[in-house]
């Protein structure tokens, strides 16, 4: 079993189901974390709560059926993470709506803008980017209160970000992006940290169409996403605030500082110079 850095903590994560999330939540329940496992889907989520209270040996998963952009739904995840753990200590920002959703092949298939459907582009965005604003604003009161925790926002690749054909999917994961600076901007100096963290590239879930000659193992597998998200909802990173870290170049082998500089870099294209002109500023035209 892996070393159990997270042995007490209480970590909420959405989108648990499949995918991504399912592995990252493996992952943590491996690292001693009690799991609240958040998903649409009640047979999907049921079959996950299996899976990680086995993972964790200790049995403590919780599965909530819920639906991330419902205020109500967010209230009752958080009450119920409350009466079974007493606290959560981390939220993982994972539930999404891929671009699949728009055609069975995006990558072949790649509709126009234009031609999008318009509930299923608003519907994106409320998944995707106000799905983590409510659940963060949700849960993050308690730990401000109590000094710690950890916010680990899930958004995608920068390329895929403008990715034509992508349908909404790469604009909805680009605000999530850019709300996580705002996020580490307005919880400095709590102990509470925002950072995001991405698979670095395609990786073998459902949103990745099956095509001809694909070998699905050449993807990056979800299981990479373990280590840094373990890292991130540890106490071990502490400080590190406004951070994206790509999961493909997190590097064990590694010594941290290394590993940081390797697979880390600031979020939010924070590389691009502001040339923004603000009252009282003078303009040199």
């Amino acid at each position: 079993m892996a070393e159990r850095v997270l042995e007490g903590k209480v970590v909420m994560l959405t989108g648990a189901g499949r995918g991504l999330g399912l592995s990252m939540a493996i992952g943590l329940a491996e690292a001693g974390a009690n799991l609240v496992l958040v998903d649409l889907e009640a047979d999907v989520l049921a079959a996950a709560e299996t899976r990680v209270a086995a993972a964790g040996g200790q049995g403590a998963a919780l599965a909530v059926t819920a639906d991330v952009t419902d205020s109500d739904a967010a209230s009752r995840a958080r009450d119920a993470a409350l009466g079974r753990f007493g606290r959560i200590d981390v939220l993982v920002n994972d539930a999404a709506i891929g671009p699949q959703a728009v055609t069975d092949n995006f990558l072949v298939d790649r509709r126009k803008f234009w031609e999008l459907d318009d509930a299923l582009w608003k519907r994106m965005f409320e998944v995707n980017s106000f799905g983590p604003q409510l659940m963060t604003r949700t849960v993050v009161p308690g730990m401000i209160e109590r000094g710690w925790g950890r916010i680990i926002n899930v958004t995608t690749s920068l390329d895929t970000m403008f990715l034509a054909g992508a349908g909404a999917y790469g604009p909805s994961k680009a605000a999530l992006e850019a709300h996580s600076r705002v996020m580490m901007q307005d919880l400095a100096e709590t102990g509470v940290s925002a950072n995001v963290l991405v698979p670095g590239g395609a990786a073998d879930t459902r949103m990745i169409p099956e095509t001809e000659g694909m070998v699905r193992q050449n993807l990056i597998q979800p299981e990479a996403m373990r280590g840094p998200a373990v890292w991130l909802a540890s106490a071990a990173s502490d400080g590190v605030n406004g951070m994206r870290f790509i999961a493909a170049l997190w590097d064990e082998s590694l010594p941290l500082d290394e590993r940081i500089e390797a697979a880390g870099a600031p979020v939010a294209w924070a590389q691009i110079p502001s040339k923004a002109i603000y009252p009282g500023q003078r303009s040199d035209n």
